[in-house]
Parts: C-alpha cells; sequence; structure tokens
C-alpha cells in the first residue's frame, strides 16, 4: 500500500485509478503543464461514516457538513504530501467534470437511475474530491484496461426502475420535485429510515449499502435543498 492510500485509509477514503490530461484540458481549467494527471479520492460504501460522523463538521449544525470534512481531509493530505493540489466537486460554477474523469478512469458508466455505477461497488460509492498531480509521482497507475464490466449491462429485469413509490425515475430522468414532495408528505415512508428505494432495489454490490445513519444524513440533505 502506497503512503498516500495509507494516508487516505485513516479518513475512509480511496484513491482509485488516476487520468492523464489533454493540453486542451490543461488550458481550458487553468492547470500547469505539470499538473497533468487527477486522482479521483473517494469512499467504497459507508467506508468514511465513523470517521464523518464523529467529526466537528458533522456536529456543528451548520451548513454542508460533508463538503466541509472533505475539503479539510483534502487539504491535510496535501500537507502531508506536497506533491499534489486538492480540487472538488462542489466548487463552482463552472464545475470541473468529476463524473467525466471517473469513466475515464474505471469502468464506471450511468446506471438507469442516472447515476453513476461500479462494476465492484455498485451504487454505493461517491468521489468527495480530486488530486492533482505531475504524472511523474503518479503512486496508484492509470486506467485498469482489464477492469470488469459495469453490472447494468447484465441485469436483464433492472428493478431498479420499478421500486420507486411515485415513479420518480422514467426514461426521461429522475423527477425530483415528485420524489421531495413525495418525502415531505410521507415522513413514515420507508425512504426515510432505509435511503431511496430504487436504488436500494439494484442487485448489485449490496453489502456497500449505506448505513441507515448515512441513509438518513443524505435525505435530510436532499431534502434541504429542494
Amino acid at each position: 500500500m502506497s503512503d498516500l492510500q495509507q494516508s487516505l485509509l485513516e479518513y475512509g477514503l480511496y484513491a482509485g485509478h488516476s487520468i492523464a490530461l489533454g493540453e486542451d484540458e490543461l488550458n481550458s481549467y487553468g492547470f500547469s503543464a505539470r499538473e497533468n494527471t487527477v486522482l479521483l479520492v473517494g469512499n467504497r460504501g459507508s467506508s468514511y461514516w465513523p470517521v464523518f460522523s464523529q467529526s466537528a463538521e458533522y456536529c456543528d449544525g451548520k451548513a454542508d457538513p460533508l463538503d466541509r470534512w472533505s475539503k479539510r481531509v483534502a487539504e491535510a493530505i496535501c500537507i502531508e504530501h506536497q506533491q499534489y493540489r486538492p480540487l472538488y466537486p462542489s466548487d463552482g460554477p463552472p464545475y470541473l467534470p468529476f463524473q467525466r474523469w471517473a469513466m475515464a478512469a474505471e469502468s464506471i458508466e450511468p446506471s438507469p437511475l442516472g447515476l453513476l455505477i461500479h462494476p465492484s461497488y455498485g451504487l454505493w460509492f461517491s468521489f468527495r474530491f480530486a488530486l492533482l498531480f505531475n504524472r511523474e509521482d503518479d503512486p496508484v497507475g492509470v486506467k485498469n484496461e482489464a477492469a470488469d464490466a459495469p453490472p447494468c449491462r447484465s441485469c436483464p429485469t433492472r428493478p431498479c426502475l420499478n421500486s420507486c413509490p411515485v415513479n420518480a425515475f422514467t426514461s426521461e430522468g429522475y423527477d425530483y420535485l415528485s420524489c421531495a414532495q413525495y418525502l415531505k408528505s410521507n415522513p413514515t415512508a420507508e425512504c426515510h429510515e432505509l435511503g431511496c428505494q430504487a436504488r436500494n432495489a439494484c442487485p448489485a454490490a449490496t453489502g456497500y449499502r449505506y448505513d441507515a445513519e448515512q441513509h438518513r444524513f443524505h435525505l435530510q440533505a436532499f431534502l434541504s435543498a429542494h
């Protein structure tokens, strides 16, 4: 395990595969020629939850606790490993293309729900920040060409599309307003305690489903925004 991976593991986070940025991207984002590689950092299931749920950001009652915690962690990592510069998906507009980077770095693609799905972690992962650095210092490696295919390709029934109580997921996209209205009107709905029923219906990587407390945290954040 690399020194970077060991540092991230203390926060319940992991680094995936890195991707090299082309000259057009470097110019577009204002990165220097030596800042030519991005390494995405995130969680697998509830891996970060024990650390985050005990943090000052989680307990202080202020807005955006997870984003604030992620930034504090990223800054601490970059102080410890000075060859990196942190990048965040929440900074913008304009926003950096974290989803496109994820699909370029690993065998990840959009699921029928619109969420990205991973061959090993299913719908139960996210990227908290990225590390920008010179490719010559890459501690992890580049895209894994031999990765398994995303699980949706071999899922004939797609139960995720038939499990939402208000049919918020259709071929036209996600009707988040209907979802939010249902949740606010039905405070005892299963979604409040166990999370999105459509997401839970996915048969992939069920061992990585979020803990109940984490489900409630994300649901409350969603309702506060809508």
